[in-house]
């Protein structure tokens, strides 16, 4: 798409891509273009308009609050009471015991990644029921 803003916004290059284009494809292009930008104007001034209300909105909602002698962080106060806190998970048991080269005991949930030790157990024969607690 680079090339193509290249050579469309360089009057040189533009000229030199629509060479052997007929005046009668130019002007089909030019009346395409002139649509698209058409339409881009009219959805610009769509969305200034629906700025423009949602902008209008926020400032009677800011009079009506200071009406009341309420300031946004009342709002905010309130609102962050009023949800649910979350608490983080307590930590699964043990469910399998291992010895590491060390010799140090290890243990494993049997959640995530397979400890090394018991992926070589398991790959030369051992079952997993020979690890557990």
């Amino acid at each position: 798409m680079s090339y193509f803003l290249s050579v469309f916004l360089n009057a040189r290059s533009l000229r030199a891509a629509v060479r052997e284009l007929t005046l009668e494809q130019l002007n089909e292009a030019c009346v395409k273009l002139t649509d698209i930008v058409e339409e881009r104007r009219t959805a610009e001034a769509a969305n200034q308009v629906k700025d423009a209300v949602r902008l209008q909105k926020i400032e009677e909602m800011k009079a009506l609050l200071a009406a009341e002698g309420l300031v946004i962080a009342d709002l905010v106060s309130v609102s962050s009471n009023s949800e649910k806190s979350f608490s983080k998970r307590a930590p699964r048991p043990a469910k399998y015991k291992y010895f590491d080269e060390n010799g140090q005991e290890k243990t494993w949930t049997g959640q995530g990644r397979t400890p090394l030790i018991i992926r070589r157990a398991l790959n030369e024969g051992k079952s997993l029921n020979e690890f557990a607690i």
